[in-house]
């Protein structure tokens, strides 16, 4: 590795003992539910931010209120969902008396209610358009839970928030980003949500977004190019996952996988240029890669490598290459993964710590979403290491002390309870790691 990587990462020299790995993860997501309980009200509408700045009004998924009504929805499911025989290994941390709150899932319900009301009484539209950034996906989860709760009308007021904004897009697509934070990639991930729970849905709950799919696949592809494709960011050609083209083929490659069918029945010659572009992109990656020992932020900065993070280097790449391998059979897409994920235990416990877009848990994702392929336990127990950071003291202590230049305070996030830089990613990396479901804005 080139670069001061001694100065950001820290050489995992000293791992934790691997024995209970699930009751382990699970006494850590319920220490932190307790800290985040404590420290943010339902129905809080600021981004809780560090002491050293002033509160503000903050409905984003990415850095304020969305997160925690993300957080109650996402509880409600993995107590839901939870098979028996993992119950039984995640009990840790909790009394007698806490134990059948946790395990009763009509909690969280209401406490997603009540964050979602709040939000809502103030909820208006906003500059955004994105999953991550935008007032849209508080209309997002709400949709989902007035399905849960058979609400035809709240449901259907809630998709027509979401839809709402295709139509400008579609007519102006020059005034829109092309990337995932901010761009129409990061609308498009809101269709594809919609389109896995509702599409075989029955009745009023039936909604069948392929073609909306297909045609801001296309609008995204004609901004990209043929051939290796590029995204264009505040003029930097940017490699990616949060501002760059792998976030780009993530979702173009989820789309195609929902809607393969009609992709080809529509436009056989645009679906198979879609995918040789997406190709040859991966390929020149790969490259890169393997040349350097990371994927650098941008063209423009192809020699910095010392990024490994979600939004910047492979933690982003993992996912789009194992979504190629499994679409495209090529072994190549494997073994890369494999390769970066190897890359990624060696310099991905980064000191910056928190969150998933820039820190440890964020890149603990790889890890699991390799494991989901191939089920090497090796994987899964890169994961354990990381989600378990600050049970680490030599881990910790580092991340604690390390005066990273763009925080207030040293040591820690500036906003501590969000999804992208706090607690509630992650918890959610705890979820994910006990039964995997999908990282927050990357997977639906």
């Amino acid at each position: 590795m080139k670069g001061n990587q001694r100065y950001t990462q820290i050489h995992l020299t000293n791992p934790l003992p691997q024995d209970n790995m699930i009751e382990n993860v699970f006494e850590s997501l319920v220490n932190e539910l307790k800290q985040f309980r404590q420290n943010v009200p339902v129905g809080c509408l600021t981004d809780k931010c560090s002491h050293q700045q002033k509160e503000k009004q903050d409905l984003s998924m990415f850095s304020g209120a969305g997160g925690y009504l993300y957080l109650y929805m996402r509880m409600y499911e993995f107590v839901k969902t939870l098979p028996e025989d993992l119950q039984t290994f995640c009990t840790s941390g909790l009394s007698d008396q806490e134990l059948p709150e946790f395990y009763n899932p009509e909690i969280y319900l209401d406490l997603a209610q009540k964050q979602y009301d709040a939000m809502q009484a103030i909820l208006k539209q906003d500059r955004y358009i994105t999953f991550l950034m935008s007032n849209i996906a508080t209309s997002l989860l709400g949709a989902d839970l007035y399905f849960i709760k058979k609400d035809k009308e709240n449901f259907s007021k809630n998709i027509s928030q979401v839809l709402g904004v295709f139509a400008n897009i579609m007519a102006n697509p020059n005034q829109f980003q092309q990337e995932l934070l901010y761009g129409i990639p990061g609308y498009l991930y809101m269709f594809l949500w919609i389109n896995k729970r509702y599409s075989k849905e029955q009745g009023p709950y039936q909604l069948d977004l392929t073609s909306h799919i297909f045609n801001l696949c296309k609008m995204i592809v004609a901004q990209c190019g043929d051939g290796i494709m590029k995204c264009k960011f505040f003029n930097q050609t940017y490699f990616g996952a949060a501002h760059g083209i792998l976030g780009i083929i993530q979702i173009l490659l989820l789309s195609y996988e929902q809607a393969k069918d009609y992709f080809h029945l529509k436009d056989e010659k645009f679906t198979l240029k879609m995918l040789e572009s997406i190709q040859l992109t991966l390929d020149y990656l790969i490259k890169i890669y393997y040349k350097q020992g990371n994927i650098p932020p941008s063209a423009e900065d192809i020699q910095s490598v010392e990024l490994q993070q979600f939004c910047h280097g492979i933690p982003g790449a993992v996912s789009p290459l194992l979504k190629a391998y499994q679409i495209f059979n090529n072994q190549d897409y494997m073994n890369a993964s494999i390769h970066m994920s190897e890359t990624l235990y060696k310099y991905g416990m980064i000191k910056k710590g928190y969150g998933i877009c820039h820190g440890i848990p964020g890149n603990s994702y790889g890890f699991m979403q390799i494991y989901q392929v191939t089920k090497n336990e090796k994987f899964r127990r890169y994961a354990f290491q990381f989600l378990q950071y600050k049970q680490n003291p030599h881990v910790f202590n580092e991340v604690k002390n390390f005066p990273f230049y763009d925080r207030h305070v040293v040591g820690m996030s500036d906003n501590p309870f969000s999804l992208m830089l706090g607690s509630v990613g992650d918890m959610c990396a705890m979820m994910d790691f006990i039964n995997y479901k999908r990282m927050p804005g990357y997977e639906v």
